[in-house]
C-alpha cells in the first residue's frame, strides 16, 4: 500500500464488520445499505474499500468482493471528486490483484480497473503490469490481465490507441497486440478465446498496433479456424466477418477459402458458431465486392439458409406463441417494452425502420430484444442474409429458391410452411421483378395461411404479406379492378387476423396493417387505400376493447401511423365516431401516473391535430388528465429534491482521524432517513406537454377555455427551466403553440419564459445534447415576439439579437435548422422592436442575411424580411457592410406572396443603387471597396432587358453576380471573370458579367460591366 495513505485500525475494523454483516443470511440489507451510503461522506472511504478488497487476506472472499463491488460503484460517481493522492493509492493497491489466486477477486479487480480507466485513461504502471502478466507463465497472471484487458477494450477501446511513454512514446496497442497474438496458440482454450475476442474488439477501431500486425492477426484467425473449442470458433467467425466489413481487401485473396469455411460453419453443431457465420453473407453484400466471387456458391448457400430458417421444435418463440394460443393472461410490466416518447421539434426530422426477419413488436427505434419473439437467432440471421443477397443478386436466386419454397408450402409440417413464407417475405424487394408476374397466385397461396392452425404460420404470413404493400398499392393504379380486388383481399385477411384470439397473431396483424398504411402515406398511394379505411378503422376500434396491454401498445402505434399517413381522412365523422369513444374510454380509465397512459397519449397526439373542433367534447378529459399527470410529476420531482437534501444533511460526518462512522451498532445512531417518495418519471411530463401542444394545434383558440384558470402556465415556466433537455424541448414547443392561439394567458409569465429561452441560446448551452431544446426555444421566442405587445418584448430585444448573432456567426459547425430559426426570430423581434435593434444592424446584418438565404419561402421568411426592411428603414447605413449578402438573401426568394414586402425590397435596392452611383462605390462591400468604380454609362438604369423582365432584376444583378461566383478567363494584362446567374425569383433571365481585375496590385480598381438577355 502506498505509504501516503494508511487506514485507521478502528475505522477499518468497523467497516469490515459492516461488510461482513451484510453477507449473513437474514440481515437487514436496507439498513446495511443506508449505513454504507452514510460512509460515502468520508473523503477516503474508497481507500478503505480498496484496502479491504486488496489486503483483507483474513476475510472471506465474498466480503472482499463486496468491498470491491462497492468501490466500483462509488468510483463511477465520485472518481472526479477524489484527490490525486487518494487515486494514486487506490491504483497502487489494485495492481497486485491481477495475479490473485482467487478468480472471483481477479475478475472483480478487472471491473474496478476498467472503471478507473474510463475516468483517467490507461496509466503507464497499469500498461506495464498488464504486459508483464500476459508474458508470464503464471496461469492466474495471464487470466487476470486478459480479463482486465477485455473489460477495458469492451468499454473504452480508444484507450488502446493512446500514446504512452515506453522509452520512445508508442501507442498502447503496439505493446498489447503482439502479446495477444503470442497467446493465440496457447494450449488453454479460455486463453485462446479471450485473446482472439480482445483482438476482434480492437479491430472495430483498428488502432495503430493492430494495423501494423494485420497480417499476423489474419493468420492467427486462420490458424484457429478449426479449433475444437466452439467459443474460439465463434470468435474466428466474428473476426472474419468484421474484417470483411472494415478491410475487405485484406480478405479478398483468400475469399474462396473463407466462403467455404463460412458455409461449413453455417452448419456447425454449435448454434453460436452457426449464428456468427450467418452474418457473413450480409457483410459480403455490404462490402460491395465483385458479386461473381460468391455467385458460384449460391446453389449451395440458398438451401443452407433455407435449412437454418426452420424453427426448432423447442424454440422459446414457438413455446410462447403456442402458449398464447390456449391461454389468456394479463401482461405484466416485464412483458412490455419500455415506451419512448417521440417529441416535437421545429425543423427536426424523423426516421423509420423495417425488418427482413419477420420481427413484430412496437415500431420504434429500439429492437424489442428483451422478448423471445424478437431475439436475434440463427433463423433471423439467415432470413436477413437471404434478404440482403436478394438485393445483390435479384432474380438470380429464384431458380434455386422457388422450388424449395413451393415444396415446403405443400408440406404437412408447419415448420416447413412457415420457413417458406418467411423466405417469400425476405426476398420481396430484391426479387420483385421475377415475382410480380406471379403476385396474384402467390397471394392466393398465402391467404389461406392466415387461418392456419399453427399461430407462427399465421404470424409470419401477416408479416410476409405486408412486405408486398408497395406492389399491392401500386397495382390499384396499374391494374384497375384486378389490383383493387387483390389489395382488398389482403387487407381484409390482415384485419381478420387482428381479431385472432392469439395475442401474438394480433400484434403481427396490427403491425402489418400499420406497414400498409405507412407505405401508402410515404408513397402517395393513400388514394388506393382510402376505400378500405372504414373496415380498417372498424377493426382497429374493435380491437381497443379486446387487446391486452402489450398488444394495445402496438395498436396505438398503428393508429398513430394511420393518422400520419391518411392526413385529414380520419376527420371524416363516419370514421371518427368509431375510434374516439373507445380511445377516450381507455384514457378515462387510466390513472394519471399509469405508464400505459404514455403510448395512448402518443397515439392521440396526431389524432387531436386532425380532428380539430370535433375533439371538443373530449378535450376537457384529455386536458385535465395531462394537467394531473404533469403536476403530479413536478410535485414528485420536488419531493425527490427535498428528500436528497434531507438525506445529505442527516449523514454522519467522518470520525476523527478520517475513520468511517460506526457500523451497525453505533453509540449514537443517526436520525432515520425520511422514506423515499414515489418514483419520478419525466416521460409523463414530456408526454403531457406534447399532448397539450397537439390540443392547442387542433382546437386553436378554443383551448383558451381550458387554459383559463388552470395551473398550466405555472407548470410550463418550471418546465422551461428544467435541467433535462427533453423536458425543455417539449415545454418550448408548447410555449410556441400557445403563443399562436392563446397568447393572452402567457403575458404574465413573459419575463420568465423569455429569460428561460435566452438561456438555451447561450453558446455554452448550444451543444448536441441540447440542440432540439435550443431549436424549440428559439422558435418559441419568435412566436412570442409577434403575438405579445411590443412593450413586453422591448426589454429583451437586444438580448435576443445578441444570442442570435452568437449562433449565426459561430465559426464552428452549427445545425442549419438552428441558424434558420435564429434568423427568423431575429427578424420577428426586429419587426416588432426596430428602434431597439436598428443601431446595431451593421454588427449582425452579414451573418443574418447569409442564414436568411437558406430559409424556404413561407410566412416566417416574410416576417424575417419585414424585420430586416424595418431596420434598414431606421438605419440605412447599417446594411453597408454586407450589401452582397443582403442582395443574395433577396435573390433567394422564388415567389413573393406579400406585395408590400416586394415593393419595400425594391425601394431599398433602388436607394442603394442611387447611393452607390453618387458615391462612385460603397466602402465595406467585399470586392467592391477601395477604388471601386461603377460607370454610369453601364449603370443598371441603362441595362438592356426584355419587356417582361421583372423590375427588381436589374437592381439585383450588380451585387447578386458578385456573391454567387464566377468563372475565370484572361484578357490582356488582367483576369476576367465571367458569370451566369439565374436568380431563384426570376428564373427566365440570365445575367452575364465581366469583371476585370488589374494585375497591378497597387491598383485596387474593379470595373464592372453587365447585360441582361432573355432566356428562351
Amino acid at each position: 500500500m502506498d505509504q501516503g495513505w494508511q487506514p485507521q485500525e478502528a475505522g477499518l475494523h468497523q467497516l469490515c464488520s459492516l461488510l461482513s454483516e451484510g453477507q449473513k443470511p437474514g440481515t437487514n440489507q436496507a439498513q446495511i445499505f443506508q449505513q454504507l451510503e452514510q460512509c460515502k461522506v468520508v473523503p477516503d472511504f474508497n481507500n478503505y474499500l480498496s484496502y479491504i478488497f486488496a489486503k483483507g487476506d483474513s476475510l472471506p472472499p465474498e466480503v472482499r468482493q463486496s468491498a470491491g463491488l462497492q468501490l466500483k460503484n462509488n468510483l463511477k460517481l465520485t472518481y472526479g471528486a477524489t484527490s490525486e493522492d487518494l487515486r494514486k493509492s487506490i491504483k497502487t493497491v489494485l495492481l497486485p490483484m491481477l495475479v490473485h489466486s482467487e478468480r472471483v477477486l481477479r475478475h472483480t479487480n478487472g471491473t474496478i480497473i476498467s472503471v478507473m480507466v474510463g475516468h483517467s485513461g490507461l496509466w503507464p504502471d497499469l500498461l506495464s503490469a498488464l504486459a508483464q502478466c500476459m508474458d508470464s507463465e503464471d496461469v492466474n497472471a495471464v487470466d487476470g490481465a486478459l480479463d482486465t484487458l477485455f473489460k477495458v477494450i469492451e468499454e473504452f477501446p480508444a484507450e488502446l490507441d493512446t500514446t504512452v511513454p515506453a522509452g520512445a512514446p508508442v501507442s498502447a496497442s503496439c505493446i498489447i497486440v503482439p502479446l495477444l497474438l503470442k497467446l493465440l496458440p496457447c494450449v488453454r482454450p479460455d486463453v485462446r478465446h479471450i485473446s482472439v475476442a480482445c483482438l476482434n474488439m480492437l479491430a472495430r477501431d483498428m488502432p495503430r498496433g493492430l494495423q501494423d500486425a494485420l497480417d499476423s492477426y489474419l493468420q492467427g484467425l486462420f490458424a484457429l479456424a478449426n479449433d475444437d473449442n466452439a467459443r474460439v470458433r465463434k470468435e474466428v467467425c466474428i473476426g472474419l466477418v468484421q474484417l470483411l466489413n472494415i478491410q475487405p481487401d485484406v480478405l479478398q485473396p483468400f475469399l474462396y477459402q473463407v466462403i467455404e469455411y463460412m458455409l461449413a460453419s453455417n452448419e456447425h453443431a454449435d448454434e453460436e458458431v452457426a449464428l456468427q457465420s450467418a452474418d457473413f453473407w450480409q457483410a459480403f453484400c455490404e462490402a460491395q465486392l465483385d458479386p461473381d466471387l460468391l455467385r458460384p456458391f449460391l446453389p449451395k448457400l440458398i438451401p443452407l439458409l433455407m435449412k437454418n430458417m426452420v424453427f426448432e421444435e423447442h424454440d422459446e418463440e414457438v413455446e410462447e406463441a403456442e402458449a398464447a394460443e390456449s391461454s389468456v393472461r394479463e401482461d405484466k410490466d416485464q412483458d412490455i417494452k419500455p415506451f419512448h416518447q417521440k417529441q416535437k421539434e421545429h425543423n427536426g426530422d424523423a426516421g423509420g425502420m423495417d425488418s427482413a426477419s419477420g420481427e413484430e413488436g412496437p415500431r420504434d427505434d429500439d429492437n424489442d430484444s428483451d422478448t423471445p419473439m424478437a431475439r436475434w437467432n440463427l433463423r433471423r440471421a439467415s432470413a436477413a442474409g437471404l434478404d440482403r443477397l436478394s438485393l445483390t443478386y435479384h432474380d438470380e436466386l429464384l431458380p434455386v429458391l422457388l422450388p424449395i419454397v413451393q415444396q415446403r408450402l405443400q408440406n404437412s409440417d408447419w415448420h416447413a410452411r412457415e420457413s417458406a413464407i418467411l423466405a417469400l417475405g425476405a426476398v420481396s424487394e430484391g426479387c420483385h421483378t421475377g415475382l410480380l408476374p406471379f403476385l396474384d397466385g402467390m397471394v392466393a397461396m398465402l391467404l389461406p395461411a392466415v387461418a392456419d392452425p399453427r399461430p407462427l404460420v399465421r404470424i409470419i404470413t401477416c408479416w410476409s404479406l405486408s412486405r408486398y404493400s408497395h406492389w399491392l398499392l401500386k397495382g390499384v393504379a396499374d391494374r384497375g379492378q384486378q389490383g383493387i380486388a387483390l389489395l382488398d383481399a389482403v387487407v381484409k385477411a390482415l384485419l381478420q387476423c387482428m381479431l385472432d384470439p392469439n395475442r401474438k397473431v394480433q400484434e403481427s396483424a396490427c403491425s402489418a396493417i400499420a406497414t400498409v398504411a405507412e407505405v401508402a402515406g410515404s408513397e402517395s398511394t393513400m388514394k388506393a387505400l382510402e376505400p378500405l379505411l372504414l373496415p380498417i378503422v372498424q377493426h382497429l376500434s374493435a380491437a381497443i376493447t379486446l387487446y391486452s396491454r402489450r398488444s394495445l401498445y402496438i395498436l396505438y402505434d398503428a393508429f398513430k401511423i394511420l393518422a400520419d399517413a391518411s392526413g385529414n381522412l380520419l376527420a371524416n365523422p363516419t370514421l371518427a365516431v368509431l375510434f374516439m369513444p373507445p380511445l377516450f374510454a381507455k384514457l378515462d380509465a387510466l390513472d394519471p401516473n399509469d405508464k400505459d397512459l404514455l403510448p395512448l397519449q402518443d397515439c392521440l397526439n396526431p389524432l387531436c391535430v386532425i380532428l380539430g373542433r370535433m375533439l371538443e367534447p373530449y378535450a376537457p378529459l384529455l386536458f385535465n388528465k395531462c394537467i394531473a399527470s404533469l403536476t403530479r410529476q413536478l410535485h414528485l420531482k420536488q419531493q425527490h429534491q427535498q428528500h436528497a437534501a434531507l438525506t445529505a444533511s442527516s449523514l454522519t460526518p467522518s470520525l476523527p482521524n478520517g475513520n468511517p462512522p460506526a457500523s451497525h451498532t453505533p453509540a449514537h445512531p443517526p436520525p432515520p432517513t425520511p422514506p423515499a417518495p414515489a418514483e419520478y418519471n419525466r416521460e409523463f411530463i414530456v408526454s403531457s406537454l406534447d399532448m397539450i401542444s397537439a390540443l392547442a394545434e387542433g382546437l386553436g383558440s378554443s383551448i383558451e377555455v381550458l387554459v383559463n384558470g388552470s395551473v398550466l402556465v405555472e407548470a410550463l415556466v418550471a418546465c422551461c427551466s428544467d435541467e433535462e433537455a427533453d423536458v425543455r424541448q417539449s415545454a418550448f414547443a408548447l410555449v410556441g403553440d400557445l403563443a399562436r392561439v392563446s397568447s393572452i394567458h402567457l403575458r404574465a409569465a413573459t419575463p420568465q419564459l423569455i429569460v428561460a429561452a435566452l438561456a438555451n441560446l447561450e453558446l455554452p448551452s448550444v451543444v448536441q445534447s441540447n440542440m432540439k431544446a435550443c431549436n424549440n426555444a428559439c422558435w418559441a421566442l419568435g412566436e412570442l415576439a409577434i403575438k405579445l405587445p411590443p412593450e413586453l418584448l422591448q426589454p429583451y430585444a437586444e438580448s435576443v439579437a445578441q444570442r442570435a448573432y452568437g449562433v449565426l456567426s459561430y465559426p464552428g459547425r452549427m445545425p442549419s435548422s438552428l441558424k434558420e430559426n435564429c434568423a427568423i426570430t431575429l427578424g420577428r423581434v426586429a419587426w416588432v422592436c426596430p428602434e431597439k435593434l436598428a443601431v446595431h444592424l451593421g454588427h449582425f446584418v452579414g451573418p443574418w442575411c447569409l442564414a436568411l438565404k437558406h430559409v424556404r419561402d413561407d410566412v416566417e421568411k416574410e416576417h424575417a424580411f419585414l424585420g430586416l426592411c424595418s431596420l434598414i428603414r431606421h438605419n440605412p447605413a447599417g446594411v453597408s457592410p454586407a450589401i452582397g449578402q443582403f442582395v443574395t438573401a433577396v435573390a433567394s426568394w422564388r415567389e413573393f406572396k406579400c406585395e408590400g414586402l416586394r415593393n419595400e425590397l425594391s425601394s431599398i435596392l433602388c436607394s442603394l443603387r442611387d447611393k452607390m452611383i453618387e458615391a462612385g462605390g460603397l466602402a465595406g462591400d467585399p470586392g467592391l471597396d477601395g477604388a471601386t468604380r461603377l460607370c454610369k454609362a453601364h449603370g443598371p438604369h441603362h441595362m438592356t432587358r426584355a419587356s417582361n423582365t421583372p423590375p427588381l432584376l436589374p437592381l439585383l444583378t450588380p451585387w447578386a453576380q458578385h456573391t454567387l461566383g464566377a468563372t475565370e478567363g484572361h484578357r490582356g494584362s488582367g483576369r476576367v471573370f465571367r458569370l451566369d446567374v439565374s436568380t431563384g425569383a426570376f428564373p427566365i433571365h440570365r445575367v452575364s458579367h465581366s469583371l476585370m481585375v488589374s494585375q497591378d496590385t497597387s491598383k485596387v480598381g474593379l470595373q464592372l460591366s453587365y447585360g441582361v438577355s432573355s432566356v428562351s
